[in-house]
């Protein structure tokens, strides 16, 4: 699925990188846009100095180009800033030092750099053997069980450096014990940055079934012990169709600020059941998100329920 990458800023600079060689740089940063993310080591430090070291690359056209495309990853937060560490980069050995105490907690996809600091990491000759395409990029869907450990491989790259995240599942009742674990396992690998945690707000939305009313108060006590344990503030929504000829609550997502996830089979956890999952189009997200806001006019909101409130909606 997604797929976090690190790339030392040296690669960038006059050096290493010229003719002979930016093109796979580029082919790499183009691919990662669809299919995964950079990690900016310490936060904003990564991101200034590698636009530094490729400022100062001596082709006009080399610059404009990488430029562009750092941007636009930039801007649909395909890196992502880590937390400082206690390490002040000099050089490349630092770059190194910093992605290694990071991979120890939680192994990355793939480190780039100049030369092969670390017995997994490759360089930039190296990309002339790869096959960037289907290495680094998305490659159809993917099947598995939805057992705690798959659901949990599938969660964490996405969920881990997110700032927001929407959940749309018809079925998605937490009093069943399957979505439990489900919701249990996603806060808390929501905002988890390899041991920095941080708070955050998510919605879930869902289908509205007059049965489950008298499961509201489970579910109020059940975000209130997530809130307890990690802080997270999580607003659930019923929806209803508009009419009987309008659209259907159906399909699954899980949806960040800049990626989405389709889910064929459902998100809860199930030993024995395996779903198909899948990467949305970027420009997708906001289409499918912007169904489940109030005055969208989709469907049918009818209740909003948090750890401290439940409304009915129009009385």
């Amino acid at each position: 699925m997604l797929k976090e990458i690190c790339i030392t800023p040296q690669v960038f600079d006059n050096e290493h990188l010229d003719k002979s060689n930016w093109l796979y740089i580029k082919f790499l940063l183009e691919t990662i846009k669809n299919s995964g993310y950079i990690l900016g080591l310490n936060n904003s430090d990564w991101y200034k100095k590698v636009l530094e070291n490729t400022n100062k690359l001596e082709s006009e056209e080399i610059k404009e180009k990488l430029i562009s495309i750092l941007c636009l990853l930039k801007d649909r937060g395909r890196i992502r800033g880590h937390p400082k560490s206690n390490i002040n980069p000099l050089n490349e050995d630092d770059w190194i030092e910093i992605i290694k105490n990071l991979d120890e907690i939680r192994a990355f996809y793939s480190i780039i750099a100049t030369e092969h600091y670390l017995k997994y990491n490759i360089n930039i000759k190296d990309l002339e053997d790869i096959d960037i395409s289907e290495f680094y990029g998305v490659i159809g869907s993917h099947h598995s069980m939805k057992s705690e450990q798959e659901l949990e491989s599938i969660f964490l790259p996405l969920l881990s450096y997110a700032r927001k995240l929407t959940i749309i599942d018809p079925y998605f009742y937490i009093h069943e014990e399957r979505y439990e674990t489900t919701l249990k396992l996603i806060s808390k690998l929501f905002k988890e940055r390899r041991g920095v945690r941080d708070k955050g707000n998510f919605t879930i939305n869902c289908k509205w079934d007059e049965k489950i009313e008298n499961k509201f108060n489970k579910w109020q006590k059940l975000l209130n012990d997530i809130f307890q344990d990690f802080g997270h503030i999580i607003t659930i929504q019923l929806w209803s169709r508009k009419a009987n000829d309008e659209l259907k609550l159906h399909e699954r997502y899980l949806i960040t600020e800049s990626a989405g996830l389709y889910v064929g089979a459902g998100a809860d956890k199930d030993d024995y059941q395996q779903s198909e999952w899948g990467l949305k189009e970027y420009y997708q997200l906001d289409e499918i998100r912007s169904q489940y806001l109030e005055n969208a006019g989709v469907f049918k909101l009818e209740y909003v329920i948090t750890s401290s409130s439940i409304r009915k909606k129009n009385e």
